[in-house]
């Protein structure tokens, strides 16, 4: 239920139900849900949930990568798509982040 009143929260401005959702639906992540969870937190602008199901995904991608709503999420919203693969890649090959500005010595 916390995802219908996730989406009535975004819609009225009620951020602190807004979060309480957010926290729900954080503690029931599995693999079947995840890519879900993911289009959801995306489509309602929430950045916790986002976060959090990126990196469940990132975490189990070859399981939640085996399951139907992963197979609609890369149908039909490929920009999440892009974002998981960049979460991998950068969870694979921390080397590919930005090198850091290295201090001018004097």
């Amino acid at each position: 239920m916390a995802d219908a009143v996730l989406a009535a929260a975004d819609k009225y401005g009620l951020e602190r139900l807004k979060v309480m959702c957010e926290r729900a639906l954080c503690m029931d992540l599995s693999v079947e849900n995840a890519a879900h969870t993911l289009f959801l937190a995306d489509l309602h602008s929430a950045v916790q949930l986002k976060t959090q199901a990126m990196d469940f995904i990132t975490a189990r991608a070859s399981e939640v990568f085996q399951t139907s709503t992963w197979k609609t999420v890369v149908d039909s919203y490929p920009h999440l798509v892009n974002e998981v693969c960049v979460s991998l890649a950068s969870a694979q090959c921390p080397f590919l982040e930005p090198p850091l500005k290295r201090l001018k010595r004097s």
